[in-house]
């Protein structure tokens, strides 16, 4: 068989293999949407008397641009006052986040800022939240960034999924894009969000009972976390090392898909590039670390791990396979000759990847646009994390060889109108 042959059939069976895996937690994801419904009823009926004390850990750096909305959003939560502390860890931030934060301080008598002095702090989230945590008085800790804003009634939802259920350790809410309207590209990762969410979250939540936490919106048991010995300050994805850590240690995580907040994405090419790269190292990571204890745990470790491979050693190889046959036929160097439909096929798979996205956009954000978007994500903003495993196994491989750690790379933010877009409430079930 030529060489051209078998990267046809890498790229064929690469791309039907991860939409069929997402068109299946796809059908999850509109079971889970029934299930929570009914859950959000129950929810918004039930009159508690035990809240149990929270402490909600947001750290900072260099955040002077967002840091006063997210201070005020958390504060308006709708939760006992009395039974929540903010603890903003401010991680050496060299421009005015500390200064708006003991203005701040003055007007919310539950908000600590936590300052770590200039030259000690940049070290990385998980090192701010550890340093957080060593503050934290509550039973439960929250997890927000300091980016977010999150809707009234998440916190709320996220604790009562606890007091639900003795034996879950953490909850995890889901994750908007409050700027979406600002470039093509906070529209791509808007759409990527809301598959992301309902997808990887709901599907995998209802077909298998699980869920990973992301880096905001979640609530976990202060316990599960000292007794872990809080987060892994090697990790650049704090969120993804500790919950393959908390289920080795027997810890469950559910996804409350009506716990929402909204968060700000990259607005430009190059901030986005180095903040997905951030990520994909940090699964890299992951997936070195946590190998063995797949193979001694196929479930659930094995299928978490799967589900960050499928498309790292799954799709994006079928992807790159599949562009070079396409190159190679077009400039009349080689065309592959295995028999069969194959394009009629290949046709079908993009079919069913258009509507896998087409029906999780449906549940969130039915706009003629989204839908538009989602059937070029294919051609264009997917195409793009080839450029991201890439740049992501180089530094992965030059630190290695080099003995050098990996430094945590810290994503811009920037300053947004009063009236945000994507205002809390405009979500669906």
């Amino acid at each position: 068989m030529r060489f051209v042959d078998i990267l046809f059939l890498i790229g064929f069976w690469g791309i039907w293999i991860a939409v069929l895996c997402w068109a299946f937690l796809a059908l999850g994801a509109f079971r889970c949407m029934r299930e929570a419904r009914a859950a959000y009823r129950r929810f918004v009926n039930l009159a508690r008397a035990d809240w149990p004390r929270v402490s909600i850990l947001v750290p900072a750096h260099n955040e002077a641009e967002v840091i006063e909305p997210t201070v005020r959003a958390i504060a308006a939560l709708d939760y006992p006052s009395d039974q929540v502390e903010i603890l903003v860890c401010n991680d050496g931030s060299t421009d005015r986040t500390a200064e708006i934060l003991e203005r701040l301080r003055l007007e919310f008598s539950s908000l600590t800022p936590i300052h770590i002095p200039p030259g000690q702090g940049g070290q990385g989230k998980s090192r701010a939240l550890n340093i957080g945590l060593r503050h934290a008085t509550g039973e439960i800790i929250a997890v927000y960034d300091a980016d977010n804003t999150p809707e009234p009634l998440s916190l709320r939802a996220l604790v009562d999924a606890l007091l639900s259920d003795p034996s879950l350790a953490a909850a995890v809410g889901k994750v908007r894009t409050r700027n979406r309207r600002a470039s093509w590209l906070t529209r791509f990762i808007n759409i990527e969000g809301i598959v992301h969410q309902w997808v990887f979250q709901g599907g995998r939540w209802r077909w298998f009972r699980l869920a990973m936490l992301s880096g905001t919106n979640y609530a976990i048991r202060a316990r599960h976390l000292i007794a872990m010995g809080g987060y892994d300050e090697h990790s650049l994805v704090d969120d993804t090392e500790m919950t393959l850590r908390l289920v080795i240690a027997g810890g469950r995580i559910c996804w409350v898909p009506y716990a929402v907040t909204w968060e700000q994405e990259p607005e430009r090419f190059r901030v986005w590039l180095r903040q997905r790269v951030r990520w994909a190292r940090g699964n890299i990571y992951v997936c070195w670390k946590f190998a063995p204890a797949a193979l001694l745990y196929p479930y659930p470790i094995g299928l978490e791990l799967l589900s960050l491979l499928l498309t790292a050693v799954v799709l994006l190889p079928a992807l790159v396979a599949s562009d070079a046959v396409f190159t190679l036929g077009r400039i009349g160097v080689a065309t592959s000759t295995v028999p069969g439909p194959f394009l009629y096929l290949w046709g079908v798979a993009y079919a069913v990847y258009v509507t896998t996205v087409c029906l999780t956009v449906r549940i969130e954000e039915p706009a003629p646009g989204n839908y538009l978007l989602g059937a070029l994500s294919y051609f264009t903003y997917a195409q793009l994390f080839l450029l991201v495993s890439t740049v992501a196994i180089y530094e992965t491989a030059r630190d290695v060889l080099l003995r050098r750690p990996a430094q945590w790379v810290k994503t811009p933010r920037t300053r947004e109108p009063v009236q945000l877009d994507g205002a809390p409430g405009s979500h669906r079930l």
